[in-house]
């Protein structure tokens, strides 16, 4: 009778022991699984991450050659000082044109009127 209880402690023990060793198993099985699901799909926007890095990389270079060449701030306030200089000059050639206009519209009444006012 001793003998019976002792078997069936034991394959209770056993059976119990194997339950939670395939359970444990099961679940280091899953886990496993969702680390390598993860690292893929890290490793997939990892690369699409450094393609746009790259992409953000090559444009950021053509924005700095590019400025290289823009105008700096004292070239720009040789072209302001050009530009006030070209419209002074327009300016002065309005009020030149316009004493023009008159001195033509003076001799052109003249003629028409053929020198009778």
């Amino acid at each position: 009778m001793w003998l019976q209880i002792t078997n069936t402690l034991v394959i209770w023990i056993a059976a119990l022991y194997t339950y939670f060793a395939n359970r444990n198993r099961v679940t280091n099985e899953r886990i496993t699984g969702l680390q390598a699901s993860l690292q893929t799909r890290l490793d997939g926007m990892r690369t699409d991450m450094d393609h746009r890095l790259d992409g953000h990389a090559d444009r950021l270079s053509r924005v700095e050659k590019d400025l290289e060449h823009a105008p700096s701030h004292e070239d720009l306030k040789r072209i302001h000082a050009r530009m006030d200089e070209v419209s002074a000059t327009l300016s002065s050639l309005q009020g030149e044109f316009k004493g023009a206009n008159n001195t033509l519209h003076l001799i052109h009444t003249y003629l028409m009127t053929g020198g009778k006012q």
